[in-house]
């Protein structure tokens, strides 16, 4: 009997291995329906910088456009899948040929390009390998213990920065492709901003003084001192010509809000009188473009600061005309908790501002307002200033950046 219950299950279990060797000989079932054929295979022939944001025929990483040439495209955009070592550019544009797409943030001379249709098999893989540059380079080597808080550009590209010191504000000197080096030291104790107005001349404001360091003496310029009456506060400066500068003044009242004003200085006297009130408008930055001053700023509300705004007006002499708005980032609903707190402009007319938040900089071309940058650049702008070509300067509160431009700045007319 037992020897019979033995035979029983080898015999079970010898059917259960035939069982499974001939399931394993089978075919396993497809996922794919049978014969269906794929969409025709992308071909990449060329892959080329577009227009805009690119120098030197090399494409800007993070906010450069290419055009993709090939072949079994679709022309629908959001049927096609761009890579750059992997990392999905942003399709802007199609056509069965062509494909127009921002490329992604990373930087390389060695990157390689693939295109992924819907309903293709395969990807188009370009034969090439591309070069994508970044636009923006931290420069200067400064680092998390530094405390920044304005800069001047002057015609060698020596850029020149104030920052915290001890017991007055430290002057540091950025020439070009150098380390930053600690220069002198200022003769006030606060920094709102700094221009360079020529004859080796670094203007300063903050506190009562509107007052020049000399660059080469290192030593306080007496041919150019103003000195405001105590309620006073010098917020800003530039230049209309070398012989006449314009300060933003915010006066302190004994109930309310601070007034904001503009006074003209004569730069061979230290004569100056008040040209433009603006109520209360705190003044952030001022720019000189072509005949007209440009203001930036924002009224304040029980404390609180309202959206930033831009107002100009037209210089005539030494004499300001009425106050004209051009921009109001309350219109703006994705800027109105950010501050302007810088204002320069490109040599064709183009307002760049830089924000605390939000944006690092903003640019205002043909009254349409966008962000510039935006995935290369981060806020928040201390300061921006042109150089005297191509490139602008971006102060952070403790790093200094150089951004590529592509076009160049607007004159300083103290500059030279």
């Amino acid at each position: 009997m037992k020897r019979e219950k033995m035979t029983s299950k080898s015999l079970i279990a010898f059917g259960l291995l035939i069982l499974m060797v001939v399931a394993c000989e089978e075919e396993p079932e497809s996922i794919y329906e049978s014969g269906v054929i794929g969409n025709d295979t992308p071909v990449v022939t060329s892959v080329s910088p577009d227009s805009n944001f690119s120098a030197d025929n090399v494409t800007f990483s993070g906010v450069g456009v290419v055009q993709i040439v090939g072949e079994n495209f679709s022309p629908v955009s959001d049927f096609n899948n761009v890579f750059f070592n992997g990392s999905p550019g942003n399709v802007l544009s199609a056509t069965e040929t062509t494909l127009r797409v921002q490329v992604p943030n990373i930087s390389g001379d060695s990157i390689e390009v693939q295109v992924a249709v819907q309903g293709a098999f395969h990807f188009g893989i370009y034969d090439n390998l591309y070069e994508m540059i970044s636009p923006v380079a931290e420069i200067g080597g400064f680092d998390d213990l530094d405390l920044l808080y304005a800069i001047a550009c002057d015609e060698t590209e020596t850029l020149w920065v104030t920052a915290f010191g001890n017991p007055t504000v430290k002057i540091i000197g950025v020439e070009p492709d150098s380390l930053k080096k600690d220069m002198f030291f200022s003769r006030t104790v606060s920094s709102t901003s700094f221009k360079y107005g020529g004859l080796d001349r670094l203007f300063m404001t903050g506190g009562v003084l509107l007052y020049a360091m000399n660059r080469a003496t290192e030593q306080i310029d007496a041919s150019v001192i103003v000195q405001l009456p105590s309620s006073k506060t010098t917020m800003d400066v530039d230049f209309a010509s070398p012989s006449l500068g314009f300060i933003a003044v915010k006066e302190a009242q004994s109930s309310g809000p601070s007034l904001g004003t503009i006074s003209s200085v004569d730069m061979s006297n230290s004569g100056n009188s008040t040209v433009a009130d603006y109520d209360s408008l705190l003044i952030e930055s001022i720019r000189v473009f072509g005949n007209e001053l440009y203001v930036a700023g924002s009224y304040q509300i029980d404390g609180v600061n309202q959206p930033s705004m831009i107002w100009k007006n037209t210089i005539t002499g030494s004499t300001l005309g009425a106050n004209e708005l051009v921009l109001d980032l309350a219109d703006y609903p994705e800027y109105g908790s950010a501050q302007i707190t810088a204002i320069t402009f490109s040599n064709d007319g183009k307002l760049y501002m830089g924000l605390n938040s939000a944006s690092a900089v903003l640019v205002l071309a043909d009254g349409i307002l966008t962000p510039f940058y935006d995935p290369v650049l981060t806020p928040p702008t201390q300061d921006l200033t042109w150089g005297n070509d191509n490139f602008l300067y971006q102060l952070k509160s403790n790093r200094l950046i150089k951004i590529d431009m592509v076009e160049a700045g607007a004159l300083y007319p103290g500059r030279y």
